[in-house]
Order: C-alpha cells, then structure tokens, then sequence
C-alpha cells in the first residue's frame, strides 16, 4: 500500500517447482469449488464467487492497482522490477511531527473523533449500543457475566482451579510452520513423551506441579466442560503459581472428537471459551481462561485408542497427509 503506514510493494513469485501432485492454494480452492458446484443449491456459481472471474494474476494485477501505488507506476514495470518503495514526501521537514498542532491548538486542529478530542468516552458506542454493559463506552473492568465465566473468582475455579494462558505461538504462525524439524527440537517448542510424540509444551509452576507429582516430561491433560488436551509438561519458575502456560495453534491430533473430546497435539482452540468480547464486539477473550491439570499415563492412552495413537507420524514434522484421510469414495 502506497501510503503513510505501507511505504513497500513487492511482487511474491513462487520460490520452487511443484513437487510431484502438490498444486497451489489457488488452484486447490478452485478445483473443491468446481466439485461443489455439481451438488446445485447454495453452491451453484461458487467458483465464480470465489475467483470473482479473474485468473491468479489478474487477482494480482487488481490488488496492485488499487494498493495506491503512484500512476506512474505501470504492472509491466512492476513485474519486471518487483518491488517499489514509495519516497519520501516533499517537504516533510516543514510538517509538524503527530499531533503536534492538536497540542497546541484543539479546536483549530481537531482529531477524526466525533468530539475532535481524544476520547475517554467514546459518544459513538454510547449512542450506537446504549444497553452494552460488557463493553461500554469507557474502559473498565468486567470481572464476570452471563457469557464470561472464565476468572479465578468463578463459581467455576472449584472444578477448573488453573487460569491457563495461551498465547500467539513463539515458534510457529498459528499453526503455520509447526513442522519444521529444526524448531521442533528446541526445548521450549516441543517435549518428547516417552512414547517419541513431540507433545505441545505446558509450563506448570514447580509448587503446581508437586501437588500433582508431575516433572518435565511427564505428559498431562488440561480440561474444562469443553474437552482436553494433552501437553508435554515443562515444570518452571517462569510460570506463576496457578497459572499454566501453553501456545495455542498446534495441529489438531484428535483422539476423541466434538464436545468433551480430547486432543493429543496440545490444539487448546478445543478448550477455550466461544463468548466473544460482547454481542456487538467480535474480539476474542481466548488469552486467559480455566482448567485443571492431571498428570496421565500415555500408554494407557495408546491402548485405549490404538488407531488414533498409530496414525502416520514423523517426528521431525508431526502428522503426515495421510493421517488426515479418514475415508475416500
């Protein structure tokens, strides 16, 4: 984008030759639309809705256009030089720096808010959702409700004592990359069970962890009413006392599916609360919420579910394709 936050364009080719049937995700989506288009109903014309009747490149060429890039500035001369980095303005020595101008004069110089002031209380959500109580016009804290039941301080902490926080994954995007062999060794991204599963972390408090005989290595559960997951336990003052830590994102590795299921990859997505910031506010309230822990035994597991617990797995990489075909026609 050609403007004061996205100073760069630059054209992403594709690095490496398909391998064998692999294809692109483009090509993928178009060739699941195609197949459901032949049920008829609500998916007919879905490969024209989804491709909105551009090829891959014209898509490109039409995010290019209208990234704001200057007139000048043609798709052939793009694509031979790949990337363009937008110049400095002229004059930006003699423009005041951020909100220099409202500093000094508020009224001449007024902000983009309803009230061209910097708003403590927003007059927009005031007037828009009136009746909110769970996200008001003003910041304040909202110890629980109806749909947020999720605080130490829950009637719930009785059965689910632990506020588990999860947060983005240091080793991964989501779940992009949770197969790369190199970080996959590294201590703190995966923890090998005594059955050679690379199990999802779940940094427990040493004083937590005694109460449950667990040590780093053991594999654990943590719960709640929504279901389970295991985690390769990592016991370390680098984690409060009832507080457990465990990245969300991991590939799902379902040992038992749906409600009340269990997961062995660590995927607490399963787990975590639904409820969203408010009925007019879609922001998720997933970093922090409760479980138990209890320390388990993984063989007892495996022979209680052996398919699930023998599915296609390499270490260095987790899960292989073929351990997600469940069935073909």
């Amino acid at each position: 984008c050609y403007n004061g936050q996205w100073a760069l364009l630059f054209l992403e080719e594709q690095a490496v030759d398909l391998v064998g049937e692999a294809k692109s995700d483009f090509h993928v989506v178009c060739e699941i639309a195609k197949s459901l288009e032949k049920l008829g109903g609500k998916y007919e014309g879905l490969l024209e809705r989804y491709t909105g009747g551009l090829s891959k490149e014209e898509k490109i060429i039409k995010g290019f256009e209208g990234s704001g890039k200057p007139e000048s500035l043609s798709w052939e001369q793009f694509k031979e030089q790949k990337f363009y980095a937008s110049p400095t303005r002229d004059g930006w020595e003699s423009e005041s720096a951020g909100l220099l101008n409202f500093y000094k004069d508020p009224d001449a110089y007024p902000l983009q808010s309803p009230t061209g002031k910097i708003e403590y209380y927003s007059t927009t959500l005031a007037q828009m959702f009136p009746d909110d109580t769970l996200r008001a016009p003003y910041a304040q804290w909202v110890e629980e409700s109806d749909e947020h039941k999720d605080r130490i301080t829950s009637e719930r902490a009785k059965a689910y004592p632990y506020l588990l926080v999860s947060n983005h994954p240091h080793w991964r995007v989501h779940v992009n990359h949770d197969d790369i062999p190199w970080t996959r060794e590294i201590e703190t991204c995966k923890v090998k069970g005594p059955d050679g599963y690379l199990y999802e972390p779940l940094w427990i408090n040493p004083k937590d962890a005694a109460k449950y005989d667990i040590k780093t290595g053991d594999i654990v559960k943590i719960f709640n009413e929504r279901g389970g997951v295991l985690g390769g336990a990592y016991v370390t003052e680098r984690i409060i006392p009832g507080a457990l830590y465990q990245d969300h994102g991991a590939k799902i590795d379902a040992i038992v599916r749906g409600t009340g299921g269990l997961d062995r990859s660590g995927s607490n997505n399963l787990i975590c609360p639904d409820a969203t910031t408010s009925p007019n506010c879609a922001g998720e309230v997933t970093n922090s919420y409760l479980v138990g822990v209890e320390k388990v035994d993984v063989f007892a597991l495996a022979a209680q579910y052996p398919e699930e617990f023998s599915r296609d797995y390499d270490e260095a990489v987790g899960l292989i394709a073929s351990a997600y075909i469940i069935g073909e026609e």
